[in-house]
């Protein structure tokens, strides 16, 4: 199928699936079928240095080695790593992880709140806005796109059996961090958006043109409210959040094993 051409490069399109550099160049299925993602790098830290661990697949970039992780854990397999930054960088993770046998992905992070939500909130993005470039790459144009159904259903059934509340939301996923603008801010909450992020839609979009399924927990952190009063909430030291989180996703992923096995 020749390129969808237009005026703007970054809603021009190609369907093909091959692409001139391969993710996994050997082609080998080194990892499990189901990952854990979490931007938070302290949390998987302390959690590996407590569990026995393999480390069959890297991901190598200039900004560093990120080691893939494999261990069990309640007896399923599970490949662990920790997530980069940004649109582009998570693109090229995510599929680094799918040429290497990953299927199944559920991503914990934190994002910034529109409106008044509790610091530490559990949050379930049901929808990204595409407001970053790498999902363009995968997708023919179009405003958002909606999770997968069957990841958030287990997601929820996980925080239900643990008695975690949520709430379910539309994200603003952007590459602009300092571009959150206040009359932005108030045009993507008059579309619906309630958090913000960076990565939701570029997973979420690779995920769905290689065909494996992803979701997402988010925690609030810091607050885009109060136009002229932005308000960090020292969402970064946020240790009780972040670690419930990160646990919650491993609860999602034994559940998403274990209906895969059923």
């Amino acid at each position: 199928m020749p390129v969808i051409k237009n005026t703007y490069p970054v809603l021009e399109y190609d369907s093909e699936k091959h692409g001139i550099i391969k993710p996994n160049p050997n082609d080998g299925e080194l990892l499990p079928d189901i990952c854990v993602m979490t931007f938070f790098g302290d949390v998987l830290k302390k959690f590996i240095g407590k569990n026995k661990y393999g480390i069959p697949g890297k991901y190598v970039s200039e900004m560093g080695v990120f080691p893939a992780y494999v261990l069990k854990y309640k007896g399923i397999e599970i490949c662990m790593i920790q997530a980069v930054v940004g649109s582009a960088s998570i693109a090229m993770m995510t599929e680094y992880l799918i040429g290497c046998g990953v299927k199944n992905i559920i991503a914990c992070g934190g994002c910034g709140v529109l409106s008044n939500i509790p610091a530490g909130d559990v949050i379930i993005p049901v929808t990204a806005l595409r407001d970053e470039g790498a999902s363009y790459h995968y997708l023919p144009p179009s405003r958002d796109i909606r999770l997968d159904t069957d990841i958030i259903g287990i997601i929820k059934n996980t925080l239900a059996e643990h008695s975690v509340s949520f709430r379910e939301c539309k994200t603003w996923t952007t590459d602009a961090f300092f571009r959150e603008t206040p009359d932005m801010v108030t045009y993507r909450k008059e579309e619906g958006c309630e958090v913000v992020e960076m990565e939701c839609a570029a997973i979420a979009s690779v995920a769905r043109f290689r065909g494996i399924k992803f979701g997402q927990l988010l925690y609030s952190g810091d607050i885009l409210a109060d136009y002229n009063n932005y308000d960090e909430r020292a969402w970064f030291d946020n240790r009780i959040a972040r670690e419930k989180l990160f646990y919650l996703s491993l609860e999602a992923a034994v559940k998403c094993k274990n209906r895969l096995e059923f």
